[in-house]
């Protein structure tokens, strides 16, 4: 598994800056695709919630960016947690229309160590074991927070997809989080990363790739030949 060779700390810093300043532009790229209808992104994570965890259930959304997901959960009749290193995001998370929603949102350090034991239904994790420092210690710290049986909801860097081998080529010097992103994976080679730190998933679904917005076409992107991220349920063992 590559590794970064940057200290912890200052790899973490370096995060927080980074999405400080993309704070603004992922809450209107996100809203954008909500009035369209196209946030397949939520639509993916709103399903695995709904297919995995009880009604009404204790969600964490770690890493919870701009807040659209962890918004959309609690639309949706589930108490949610969303977290995030980026006191940037955090504001725009809270910026929303949150009234009559159980869903809050709290700043967290970017290991989450300080998670209580056995306490959520379901955590969440969009784009960020990507750019954990070390991904098996990032999954043994938010497995004792999950009460048994229940699930992490969790996307993963998809290696195999020629969408992100084309979009690393044609973004290299534009993309900020490209250039942060430290790991990608093939699913066997995330399986078994799960496998390892207590979690067992069958097979992940693909989405993010130039087809979510392309109608008929948007069927693509659930071949793991294109989509670009990978989201599996994996349930805690």
């Amino acid at each position: 598994m590559p590794q970064t060779n940057m200290h912890k700390d200052e790899k973490v810093e370096d995060y927080t800056s980074l999405f400080d300043g993309e704070a603004v532009d992922a809450a209107k790229m996100w809203d954008k695709q909500i009035a369209a209808g196209c946030f397949v992104r939520g639509e993916m994570f709103l399903n695995a919630v709904k297919s995995s965890v009880r009604p009404g259930g204790y969600v964490l959304d770690y890493g919870c960016g701009p807040g659209r997901i962890s918004t959309l959960l609690a639309r949706n009749g589930f108490r949610v947690l969303g977290r995030d290193p980026s006191p940037g995001m955090i504001a725009m998370a809270e910026q929303q229309s949150l009234e009559g929603l159980a869903v809050e949102f709290q700043p967290c350090s970017f290991i989450p160590t300080e998670l209580p034991p056995e306490t959520y239904d379901g955590i969440v994790c969009s784009s960020v074991i990507e750019y954990a420092p070390d991904p098996a210690e990032f999954l043994r710290t938010l497995h004792p927070a999950i009460r048994p049986n229940g699930v992490l909801i969790i996307s993963f860097a998809n290696r195999l997809s020629l969408f992100r081998a084309w979009h690393r080529l044609v973004s290299r010097n534009k993309d900020h989080y490209l250039t942060a992103r430290k790991h990608t994976w093939s699913w066997w080679q995330f399986r078994d990363l799960l496998d390892r730190n207590g979690f067992a998933s069958d097979a992940p679904q693909y989405f993010f790739s130039f087809f979510d917005e392309a109608g008929p076409l948007r069927s693509l992107s659930a071949s793991r030949i294109w989509g670009g991220l990978g989201l599996a349920i994996a349930r805690k063992r």
